[in-house]
């Protein structure tokens, strides 16, 4: 049923949550899995900071993804891991087109419930452009 799942996680409880529901899919349904994190880099500019950065957001992003793996090997669920950079709605929609995954998979809340306020949440985006199905995990 669902043989390509992408997982978008950001370091949130409830993309902890969506983790957790996709390696039990997994296991059920012999799905590959592909864990996504987006940097969103909203400073402007091209200078050594911003890219200095940039780098060290993508250093803390491998970190957390790496954790994710072992914790999936350990239910013998491998993991394909990918970090991008960009507006992470648009993105994780992208990549879902691109690759043709079957089911996305997401946490509700990220880490930026006050600005999602203003311009709508990331979950929210990719539930209504998503070329797939998206679960939405609480």
């Amino acid at each position: 049923m669902f043989s390509n799942i992408l997982i978008a996680v950001d370091g949130s409880e409830s993309a902890s949550k969506a983790f957790h529901r996709s390696v039990y899919l997994a296991e059920k349904c012999n799905s590959k899995l592909d864990l996504v994190h987006v940097v969103q880099c909203e400073v402007g500019g091209d200078s050594a900071n911003t890219f200095e950065m940039i780098e060290e957001l993508k250093d803390k992003a491998m970190k957390m993804l790496e954790e994710y793996r072992a914790e999936a090997a350990k239910n013998n669920v491998p993991i394909q891991i990918v970090i991008m950079q960009g507006d992470p709605a648009k993105v994780i929609i992208e990549l879902a087109k691109a690759k043709s995954y079957d089911l996305i998979i997401m946490g509700t809340r990220g880490r930026s419930s006050f600005k999602e306020l203003l311009i709508g949440s990331v979950s929210q985006k990719v539930m209504h452009h998503a070329s797939c199905p998206v679960m939405v995990v609480r």
